[in-house]
């Protein structure tokens, strides 16, 4: 605001929302009255002189609240040019303009033209020779610039206009960029920011094209905070932008066409018919969006549709449009229609999965909303830790659960624990049952299957069951991982713990009294489970001495599942669980006492314990099922022999495991030509493996593992063409048969830790198909030729457990290795070579084929004291690691590579690298230099430049310094140490 005679003094009331800038007595009683009413009515924060400043305020601190708006409402009137003070708060609101393009300016011309503000008239022209008469040009000259600018924004001009609609205008506008721009966050904010940066590089504003950035996540995981966020921080950049939010519910409880008149009305500032369709609005929105440059945030979708009828149409956004996603659902890049309706600008489709808390994060944002700190009181900080674990980091049941122990005393915080343990918070609960209550009927049954169940258990197996029972596992598995209710994790099925709560609440619900009638029992007396009815699926009773009857089982017809824990089957078991697909015993009986125990339908079959090829007849019973497809047994102290397998004809995965006196797998394992899984674990008397294992033609994955007596191969392993996958870990293996070249599918070769395998044979050269090969562990010096003729091969060769590409990065770490193969430099493209923690004495005298290296880490090979000047020619490099090298001086090509990060230092830990580019930049910005003059200072064409730009800027500043070190011999080390702290 600018007025005559204005009030000075101190700005109250925080930020504003929008700035009135008028000149008083033109306008003050009229115009401005009326529009700060109007926008004052509908909760905008509005600054003017005599509702923000009392007596004796100066126009400092109206400038002060200049920078505290938003937005500025410029009001020029006859008069305004004629009052300095309105003069001072246009230049002070064009700069705030120009440094942050977060704030907007809307000028308003009442009775006078944009050609008078353009200083084309003698209205303002003649006001601001006045002013220079009496103030000189100086001051003057920014006053004309800020007048002549901000005439080129488009207003409202209010000749011939209804001041009322006018009005209603400028509302409307304010209320879309204050709506559109503050998405409110919450309160507390914790570990979002490095989530908000992963956003901001996935969306790359500054680059053309349209993008689709996906975060998606469970229920309550931060997806829509994340969002507001990012949108809060870009929505400035874009021409247009509109944040849709909770879709999923909006699109179900008034439709769509609300959010597509909500879309259209942020966009382009205009509202579709009411009487408009769905469809009629995609046609709409088809034929509006011109080539204008928006984000749009769609929030909480999952259905296509609801894409389709929002955002499909991505061809007619303008380039570097950029459109956030938040579901549930993963992936949606497979949106029918998509691909087919971007014409010739396909966008990119990337995801962000939004994972739960770090616990630390977790447990700060537990501690504010339970105790509004950082930290815990000392008497319940153990307490804090637990719930905290107990969440599973997820943010929503932080909030909720912090939240509600507030408000209640220290000395229920133990028993409501415990009851969370048991009972998931019914707020969360009702959030994360949207995703259950969305689900099919055998996605249902998958879904609680697994939190009660199989949580971290390997997918393969449940898999085989789910198929048993008609479920259509890859279809409903795909489901689920969609809906982000499950993650698979090396083969293993994850589920977020509160997740996992949320499927055994729903069974309890079943029937909260009578346990026989839930569909899943667990961790109950046998007592208990032998009152189940026919609603149980599956049940692991607890551990248990109990020899089962007939009679234990009577009313469990429906069973599929059985988890036992000891016990046996005692008496008559003839037609007893009829439908039982799984049976996992633990510690199980060296014999079964039943009799006629036939389990026609088991498909897994999971045993352990200590039974002994005396008594192995009574299982053969059940393991000759005629399905069963999934046999694991374990914990033999005794069996020295393994069945006849003769009879297993539908057998695909077979493990045997911890058999401390195995000596011999029977030759019959040759008949099992289903068979495509075999694992033999820790039998350490095994001395080979039958050479009818060549017979299995379709075995895919082959791992032996602690098998110190396996000395050899058998030849015939070559005959098995098809297997992609070989472990040979932990083993007393010298060398491989030179047959293993015939496993030309071979994708996998992993030979951990046989310490006392020395060399290996060029035969490995010819598998085409391989792709990964670890010999971590091993104490190979050399590797054979031909292995470099396989390109994308990902080679292991360290104990630290660092897998890295051969073509992005190829390692070879061991003290044993001083010199790099020749070889080495052919293989072109390589972009990461990484010595570190090797012996190597020196680096190659020729690169070839290395052009294209961008990193060399080099670090702690403390042998190495030179580089050959062929470094130089690494045009490509961006990183040189040399910590931990006893390297004196660098070679003088090194300085032609200009863009160039070194990493040297004499500590253990690195220090931040610097560009060379950057270094004088650096230099300009720091107040002492520090050159250590050594003997050889001069010979370095860097240094010397260094030294120049050190001096230039001393003699511009006289606030800087020169403190000269005079060295008595040349130390590369401390000289980049000193470069690198300053």
């Amino acid at each position: 605001m600018g007025g005559e005679g204005a009030n000075s003094g101190t700005v109250t009331g925080g930020h504003f929302d929008v700035f009135l800038s008028f000149r008083g007595p033109d306008t003050r009683d009229t115009f401005t009255d009326c529009l700060y009413e109007f926008m004052n009515q509908k909760g905008i924060r509005i600054f003017r002189d005599e509702e923000a400043l009392g007596q004796g305020k100066n126009i400092l601190e109206i400038l002060e609240a200049v920078k505290c708006s938003q937005i500025y409402i410029i009001i020029f009137s006859q008069g305004y040019a004629s009052s300095r003070w309105c003069l001072r708060e246009l230049t002070c609101i064009m700069e705030c303009n120009c440094q942050s393009i977060e704030k907007d300016i809307l000028p308003i011309f009442y009775n006078v033209e944009p050609s008078d503000v353009k200083l084309e008239t003698e209205l303002y022209t003649s006001a601001l020779n006045k002013h220079e008469e009496e103030l000189g040009c100086t001051e003057v000259k920014p006053w004309k610039e800020a007048l002549t600018k901000v005439a080129t924004i488009k207003g409202w001009c209010l000749k011939g206009q209804r001041h009322g609609k006018v009005m209603a205008d400028i509302t409307e506008k304010v209320l879309q960029k204050i709506t559109i721009r503050k998405r409110y966050l919450p309160t507390y904010l914790v570990g979002i920011d490095d989530h908000v940066e992963a956003i901001k590089k996935l969306l790359s504003c500054d680059t053309g094209g349209v993008r689709f950035v996906i975060i998606y996540g469970i229920g309550g995981i931060g997806k829509t905070t994340l969002a507001e966020k990012v949108f809060n921080q870009l929505s400035p950049q874009f021409e247009g932008h509109s944040f849709l939010s909770n879709i999923r519910e909006s699109s179900s409880c008034c439709g769509i066409v609300k959010m597509q008149r909500k879309l259209v009305a942020d966009l382009f500032g205009f509202s579709l018919h009411e009487t408009i369709d769905r469809k009629e609005g995609t046609n709409t929105i088809k034929e509006i969006l011109p080539n204008k440059r928006v984000l749009l945030v769609l929030d909480d979708m999952d259905e296509n549709e609801q894409f389709m009828n929002l955002a499909m149409n991505s061809y007619s956004y303008g380039p570097g449009s950029r459109i956030v996603i938040t579901t549930r659902d993963f992936p949606m890049t497979n949106v029918d229609g998509l691909e087919e309706n971007i014409l010739t600008r396909p966008p990119q489709i990337l995801l962000y999965e939004m994972k739960e808390m770090h616990f630390d994060h977790a447990l700060l944002l537990f501690n504010k909303h339970a105790f509004n700190t950082d930290l815990a009181p000392c008497d319940l900080y153990d307490l804090s830790r637990q719930v905290v674990e107990l969440t599973g980091g997820l943010p929503l049941a932080l909030k909720v659960i912090g939240s509600h122990l507030r408000t209640i005393s220290k000395a229920k915080w133990k028993t409501t624990l415990t009851k969370l343990k048991e009972v998931p918070h019914e707020k969360v609960q009702q959030r994360l049952k949207i995703s259950y209550d969305a689900l099919g009927c055998e996605e249902q049954q998958i879904f609680l299957d697994i939190a009660c169940f199989f949580v971290n258990k390997k997918k393969i197996n449940a898999m085989y069951m789910w198929e048993a029972c008609s479920f259509y596992p890859e279809v409903e598995i795909d489901v689920l991982i969609r809906k982000s209710l499950i993650r698979i994790d090396y083969d293993r099925i994850w589920m977020h713990n509160q997740l996992r709560d949320l499927g055994r609440e729903i069974v309890r619900q079943e029937n909260i009294k009578n346990l026989g009638d839930r569909s899943r029992l667990w961790f109950l007396e046998m007592s208990q489970a032998k009152k189940g009815t026919k609603n149980v699926v599956a049940l692991a009773p607890r551990r248990s001495r109990h020899n089962f009857t007939r009679e234990d089982f009577a009313n469990l017809k429906n069973a599929r599942f059985l988890k036992l824990y000891g016990g046996n089957f005692a008496g008559i078991c003839e037609d007893i669980l009829p439908e039982l697909r799984w049976l996992c015993w633990r510690n199980c009986p060296s014999q079964l006492q039943a009799n006629n125990f036939v389990l026609n339908q088991l498909v897994v079959l999971k045993l352990s314990g200590n039974i002994t090829i005396e008594e192995w007849s009574g299982w053969v019973e059940i393991m000759v099922a005629s399905k069963l497809k999934v046999l694991k047994i374990a914990g033999s102290k005794s069996l020295i022999k393994t069945p006849c397998f003769s009879e297993f004809v539908s057998l695909e995965r077979l493990v045997l495991k911890d058999f401390l006196t195995l000596a011999e797998i029977d030759p019959s394992i040759g008949e099992l030509q289903r068979l495509n899984y075999l694992k033999i674990k820790w039998c350490p008397h095994l001395k080979e493996l039958p050479k009818e294992i060549g017979c299995l033609t379709a075995l895919k994955e082959l791992i032996l593992i602690q098998g110190h007596n396996v000395r050899y191969l058998p030849d015939s392993i070559g005959n098995i063409r098809g297997l992609s996958r070989l472990v040979i870990e932990d083993t007393g293996l010298i060398e491989l048969p030179e047959t293993i070249k015939g496993l030309v599918d071979l994708k996998h070769l992993c030979l951990v830790n046989c310490t006392y395998l020395n060399s290996l044979s060029d035969a490995l050269g010819e598998l085409k198909s391989l792709t990964e090969l670890d010999l971590s562990g091993t104490t190979l010096g050399n590797l054979p030729c031909l292995i470099w003729n396989l390109e994308d091969l990902t080679l292991r060769m360290n104990s630290f457990g660092i897998r890295t590409q051969l073509r992005g990065d190829f390692p070879m770490q061991g003290r044993s290795i001083r010199h790099l193969p020749d070889s080495i430099s052919n293989v072109r493209g390589l972009p990461r070579l990484s010595m570190e923690h090797t012996g190597l004495v020196e680096f190659l005298e020729t690169i070839n084929g290395l052009g294209f290296l961008e990193s060399l880490p080099l670090l702690n090979c403390t042998s190495l004291n030179s580089l050959s000047d062929a470094i130089g020619e690494l045009r490509r490099s961006t990183e040189l690691y040399l910590s931990g090298t006893v390297i004196g001086e660098l070679p003088p090509s090194i300085w032609n590579l200009e863009d160039l990060t070194l990493w040297i230092s004499s500590r253990k830990e690195l220090q931040p690298g610097e560009k060379i580019s950057e270094i004088l930049q650096s230099e300009k910005s720091s107040q002492i230099y520090i050159p250590i003059f050594s003997i050889n200072y001069a010979s370095s064409r860097w240094w010397l430049r260094e030294l120049k730009s050190m001096v230039e800027s001393y003699s511009q500043s006289p606030g800087k310094q020169i403190l000269p070190v005079y060295w008595e011999y040349s130390s590369i080390r401390r000289r980049t140490c000193w470069m690198l702290e300053e």
